[in-house]
């Protein structure tokens, strides 16, 4: 009786095994490629989401901005901005605060989404988060004539500034979506 080499040397059962545990490397393998395919088109579709933004809005880090070229009180400018979308602006950090400054026209008057209409003297954002970070004009807000609860920003310098004024008050404003 002759042996074969390759069935006594157990190549075969080496080779059955090798193609066996070849099929689930190649499974994961395109797995993982998959996945890979997905994580990275999910990532340019986020980049290309906050890379946009509509014509005539102003991109900041992940939000875009809106400055008016009309004149309305707070409570139309902020319908205005609720209605493409957006709100008022609320000021988070310094870097927006810089922002906002460099995208205004010299000693422009602008709404932000800043009052203190439902207690007075304490200021609150349009989300009804509170205000962290101030940027208050020197004596600023004074409520001057009890009537002042909508907060402006007003450009100047390198930082600009916030005012308390009278609610009904005209004037640009800027959103933020």
């Amino acid at each position: 009786m002759e042996i074969d080499d390759d069935t006594y040397s157990g190549r075969n059962l080496v080779k059955q095994d090798f193609h066996r545990s070849n099929r689930p490397s190649k499974c994961v393998t395109v797995c993982l490629g998959l996945l890979c395919v997905v994580l990275l088109a999910g990532n340019v579709g986020q980049v290309i989401f906050y890379m946009l933004c509509p014509n005539n809005w102003r991109k900041f880090e992940t939000s875009c901005y809106f400055v008016s070229t009309t004149e309305k009180n707070w409570a139309e400018s902020r319908k205005a901005c609720i209605a493409v979308g957006a709100d008022l602006v609320s000021i988070e950090s310094r870097q927006e605060q810089v922002f906002v400054n460099g995208i205004l026209n010299a000693g422009q008057q602008v709404w932000i989404g800043l009052t203190d209409s439902y207690t007075e003297g304490v200021w609150k954002w349009v989300d009804g988060t509170s205000v962290t970070t101030t940027y208050w004009q020197p004596g600023q807000p004074n409520s001057y004539g009890g009537d002042q609860d909508c907060g402006e920003f007003v450009q100047k310098s390198s930082l600009g500034e916030w005012n308390d004024e009278g609610c009904s008050h005209d004037q640009a404003w800027i959103c933020e979506k």
